[in-house]
């Protein structure tokens, strides 16, 4: 990982130093964005995109992944200065970018779909397409839901598909995917901190804008089994899976998701017992249950501002109601998914189309459920052909967690993910009109958890 980590910084670093220069040379670049370090580091992320897609080098699939979490920290960091919204080239560039060099990669080379995979492949694509077409919020996410859905995605799962075939593919993906853990660790952390000494209206922290915590938690669920595998290999096996589980502590417990606390903690240990992370388990208990019990004043003592954020989210979870009837109640979730149910019952079938809850709704998104978003938005055909891909994908991890128990934390992840987006918030596909990210990161993990899941079975297939 070290060489992985040397090449993308220095990709980086040669990248905002093109884009410094140029900005010296060149002022009108500066128009763009609200100040010269701001326009220097987004144009130097899509010179950074370009270069590492365009250079050849052997940690091009590590890129290729990168982009769609590394595109979270610069739509964030572009805020309005640049235009937001689904429909943003600003903010699908990066997209467009990994899609064109998919598609490069793809007509060179033979990928190896099975009659179901391409068959997964065109439905997905009718469906989809089908939906997106029907949707009263069409002009706010056109683009962006054609980017994503129609093109991002399907190029992602053939390019997988075209990886898989490789021997180190296992190896490979885990690396990527810890490294990837481990960025959007420190970057969320990093925002938290930032956002901390606000408390206006543009806020980072107390908004919960940080990335949109409930669509960043879900991005770290799936991405921890593969950071867990990783540092099982490593030479210093305990010291990363060590930091790796204090990263994911910390960044649950600042992220003021009252969802992370009550879902992503518990979800955090049974996967290191389940792995034989023994010693990191006893820790990780011992020491949450001596912070736990007298965390305000130690948040108080270390940053006054966070402790204010965290008494803003958790002071009504201080009486005997059950935790999980109160998330509901405070939070206003039951009222919108009422909402969401009586928009599915004015067209049962197939819903109102991709994206309308945001115009139909109460003006989010979604409707803190995938299974109310989707029933909403898409209807029962929807519904169907969407849980039915969540079957086929719960059956391929099956398969793989009865090899050993060292596979149970990616049937863990799947299920502890089905249990974030149906009680905190859906995560899938981010195309809303008007907000800061969007994104495909959710759904791109899970194609990674179906090829990872196949090709560890693929030996056993062909031993039969």
């Amino acid at each position: 990982m070290v060489r992985l980590i040397i090449a993308a910084g220095t990709m980086a670093a040669i990248s905002v130093g093109l884009m410094w220069i140029a900005s010296m040379l060149f002022n009108s670049l500066l128009i763009f964005g609200g100040s010269t370090i701001q326009t220097v580091l987004v144009f130097g992320f899509y010179t950074y995109c370009v270069l590492t897609l365009a250079v050849p080098s052997e940690h091009k699939f590590f890129y290729v992944l990168s982009i769609p979490i590394l595109s979270q920290f610069l739509h964030l960091y572009q805020k309005y200065d640049f235009p937001a919204g689904a429909n943003s080239l600003w903010r699908l560039l990066p997209f467009i970018l990994a899609d064109l060099h998919i598609i490069s990669v793809l007509v060179r080379f033979k990928t190896n779909l099975s009659a179901g995979e391409k068959s997964a492949v065109a439905s997905w694509i009718a469906v989809n397409f089908l939906f997106i077409l029907i949707s009263p919020n069409l002009p706010g996410i056109i683009t962006g839901a054609f980017v994503l859905i129609l093109l991002t995605l399907p190029l992602y799962f053939c390019y997988l598909n075209m990886h898989s075939e490789c021997p180190s593919f296992t190896k490979d993906l885990e690396r990527s995917l810890c490294l990837l853990f481990l960025i959007l660790a420190f970057g969320t952390v990093g925002l938290v901190f930032f956002g901390a000494q606000y408390k206006g209206a543009s806020n980072l922290l107390v908004t919960r804008n940080i990335s949109d915590t409930n669509v960043t938690m879900a991005y770290f669920i799936l991405l921890w089994p593969f950071a867990l595998r990783y540092a099982g290999y490593s030479a210093r096996t305990f010291l990363l899976t060590t930091l790796l589980v204090l990263l994911f502590t910390v960044v649950v417990v600042l992220s003021f998701s009252r969802g992370a606390v009550f879902i992503v903690l518990p979800y955090l240990l049974v996967t290191l017992l389940i792995s034989n992370n023994l010693k990191q388990a006893g820790w990780f208990a011992l020491v949450g249950t001596l912070f736990g019990a007298d965390f305000d004043s130690l948040l108080q003592q270390i940053n006054a501002d966070l402790a204010y954020s965290w008494q803003l989210r958790f002071a009504d979870f201080q009486t005997a109601a059950p935790a999980f009837q109160k998330l509901g109640d405070t939070s206003g979730r039951a009222e919108i998914r009422d909402l969401a149910y009586k928009l599915f019952l004015e067209n049962p079938l197939y819903g109102h189309g991709i994206g309308s809850f945001e115009v139909l709704g109460p003006g989010y998104r979604e409707a803190h459920s995938m299974f109310f978003t989707i029933l909403a938005e898409q209807g029962l055909i929807g519904m169907l052909y969407q849980y039915a891909l969540f079957v086929g994908l719960g059956y391929c991890l099956y398969k793989t967690a009865a090899l050993g128990r060292h596979y149970l934390p990616l049937s863990g992840a799947f299920g502890a993910y089905l249990l974030f987006v149906h009680s905190v918030g859906s995560v899938w596909v981010v195309i809303p009109a008007k907000s800061l990210t969007i994104n495909c990161i959710a759904p791109m993990l899970l194609i990674c958890m179906y090829y990872y899941s196949k090709s560890i079975c693929k030996p056993i297939v062909m031993h039969g």
